[in-house]
């Protein structure tokens, strides 16, 4: 058994309890030794406390020190009274806890030898050396123990209670890929269908309407296989997206022209850096925060301005649709449309990407929609 590691805690409990009992052993000793002229052991034994104060901090010191108190009371006239200091099964408790077992015995043993004395042995001096000592130190020995082994049993439960707490939580990042891998094999099947007939009616197709609403149907279809590709590397991490996939060139689809989705009246668009410098799935993914905007801009506040702001930076993309409060003469009809899900979904985007989503009102009446999402789109 070593000496324990003693946290914050633990040391200012110790720390505290030694100044407690060197003030109670003090007080016991004055009332003690009050009117009976021993002088002389009395200041040994207040010597005694004092020492008591450093006993965390230098526990050999402070048993060297006892000893040659106890040596000193042994060999004093009042010795067939005091035999040991009043103080001292504090110290061998202290000692026990604070050193390791061995040293702590040797401190105990020279004291009990020290206080009988050895060259005028008596049983009343071998009852005192004994309590003074011996059972001091079996007890502290106990304590010692029992703590050490809750201490031991409160670490494993915690340790058996955060391992829990993993293993749901891969178990639960588990299910969740499953269940995304899962959807993308069922879009990825019905998308790939509308592509191929839209693809079949675009030859086949006379008119050119036709043909080019084929086309358009085609390019988005197309557009939604690849986004759907490398959400799933981001998720799986597996590939790196905006690299090369089986050989294929680096995608850059970044969802459409913003000047294009922005075009409107009352939508002020502002944009700095290149777009081209961050990776395609960033770039869409702050298209999709735009379209998703500006599309709840016109259902819950129709005809109030808008203004758009991109920022294309080295390490990361910023967004922010900030739309002013809606006109009081136009009504949001279109207020109760739609699944719900568009900010949710913005935000999981957002987030799976590494970055960071808001949705909040303005507080005069307007709504901000912000995103900031790093280009480092390492898995």
């Amino acid at each position: 058994m070593t000496r324990p590691d003693l946290t914050g805690s633990d040391r200012r409990t110790l720390v505290l309890a030694s100044c407690g009992a060197a003030v109670l052993c003090a007080i016991a000793q004055v009332l003690l030794f009050a009117g009976s002229g021993q002088v002389a052991e009395l200041v040994v034994n207040l010597l005694v406390d004092v020492c008591l104060l450093g006993v965390v901090r230098l526990p050999r010191t402070v048993g060297t020190l006892t000893l040659a108190a106890t040596a000193a009371l042994a060999m004093s006239t009042g010795a067939t009274q005091v035999f040991a200091p009043v103080a001292a099964p504090l110290v061998v408790s202290f000692l026990v806890y604070l050193l390791p077992w061995r040293q702590a015995f040797a401190f105990a043993a020279a004291l009990a030898l020290l206080a009988i004395p050895i060259w005028a042995p008596t049983w009343t001096a071998l009852y005192f050396s004994l309590s003074a000592t011996a059972l001091p130190a079996v007890v502290a020995l106990w304590l010692k123990t029992r703590y050490e082994l809750v201490r031991s049993l409160r670490r494993r439960a915690e340790l058996a209670d955060a391992e829990r707490h993993l293993l749901a939580e891969r178990a639960e990042v588990a299910e969740r890929r499953r269940l995304a891998a899962e959807m993308h094999d069922i879009v990825t099947h019905h998308v790939t269908e509308i592509v191929l007939n839209a693809e079949a009616l675009r030859v086949t197709a006379r008119d050119e309407p036709v043909r080019t609403a084929a086309d358009q149907i085609r390019r988005a279809g197309a557009r939604t296989l690849n986004e759907l590709r490398e959400l799933m590397q981001v998720v799986a991490g597996d590939e790196l997206p905006g690299k090369s996939v089986g050989g294929r060139p680096p995608d850059r689809d970044t969802g459409g022209d913003l000047a294009e989705l922005v075009s409107g009246e009352g939508v002020t668009l502002s944009v700095s850096g290149d777009a081209a410098e961050v990776p395609a799935v960033v770039a869409r993914a702050a298209y999709r925060v735009v379209q998703e905007s500006l599309t709840n801009a016109r259902k819950h506040a129709p005809g109030a301005p808008v203004t758009v702001t991109l920022s294309y930076r080295g390490d990361r993309v910023e967004v922010e649709v900030h739309n002013q409060p809606p006109h009081p003469s136009l009504s949001p009809s279109l207020a109760a449309t739609g699944s719900g899900m568009g900010l949710i979904g913005l935000r999981r985007r957002v987030t799976l990407l590494g970055g960071v989503f808001a949705a909040e009102d303005d507080g005069q009446g307007g709504f901000v929609v912000s995103a900031t999402i790093p280009t480092d789109q390492r898995p």
